[in-house]
């Protein structure tokens, strides 16, 4: 359901002082929340996505609101919000929206996850067109892609997102198909090349590899079935977010103890 308000500047200035509330809490631990925004010529789509980290279903909640802030001071609120399942691993668009932007309008772009306790879980925010080094700020974007800012700086040239094919059978490049689509629609643009290799096995069938880097997360003997090779590529896609999440989870551990 969408829905448009007008609030106060109090309102506002509470609502935002809710989202800073995290710093002394943690969130995006169980479910990560994360906003997702590409250009698209004088608009800007934003996407609320949904990650499950845990090994249990989750039954959530989810509130999308786009916060406007005019040159004269006016304010406007548009929210949408829904209820929503993720199975373990599983990664989901909540919803997709799309934001006018000028160059002196403000807009907070807030993403809340709760339980179904109403216990906030996951929370991501983007600003933009404001002049702070907020993290999450994306300054006046103009180019046709992921207009997110990181403001992060990097000794070297790091290759992300990369998915190799090295199939041998229909149904090896059918899996691959699969898999890559489910690669691109989570946005996993992991830091590790991923492969998707098929081998001889035994009694002359095939078998699929799903390499990250050197290591194997998966094998399996291939199936011509359609719903077979669409179960194992939708668990393989889960397994490499997976992997790349608990990659994740090593480095800021590593960060801890230097």
């Amino acid at each position: 359901m969408f829905k448009k308000t007008h609030i106060s500047l109090g309102m506002l200035f509470f609502l935002i002082s809710l989202s800073n509330m995290g710093i002394a809490q943690i969130y995006n631990t169980q479910v990560a929340a994360e906003i997702e925004m590409n250009r698209n010529s004088e608009f800007i789509e934003v996407a609320g996505t949904a990650y499950n980290k845990t090994q249990i279903n989750q039954s959530l909640r989810y509130v999308l609101s786009v916060i406007k802030t005019d040159p004269g001071g006016n304010l406007s609120k548009n929210d949408q919000e829904g209820r929503f399942v993720l199975q373990p691993g599983e990664k989901k668009k909540l919803s997709i929206t799309t934001v006018n932007v000028d160059d002196k309008t403000k807009v907070i772009i807030l993403l809340l996850v709760y339980d179904f306790e109403e216990k906030l879980l996951g929370k991501d925010r983007v600003v933009l067109n404001d002049d702070s080094k907020d993290k999450k700020i994306v300054l006046k974007p103009k180019e046709n892609t992921d207009v997110r800012t990181e403001f992060a700086m990097s000794d070297g040239v790091e290759l992300r997102g990369i998915v190799l094919e090295d199939t041998k059978t229909k149904p090896g490049r059918d899996f691959y198909t699969q898999f890559y689509s489910g690669y691109m629609y989570y946005s996993v643009n992991g830091p590790k090349i991923v492969t998707i290799k098929e081998e001889l096995a035994i009694a002359n069938n095939t078998k699929i590899e799903v390499l990250i880097g050197e290591e194997m997360i998966m094998e399996f003997i291939v199936r011509p079935q359609n719903d077979f090779i669409r179960g194992m590529a939708d668990l393989a896609v889960r397994r490499t977010m997976a992997y790349f999440e608990d990659l994740k989870k090593q480095k800021n551990i590593v960060k801890q103890y230097k």
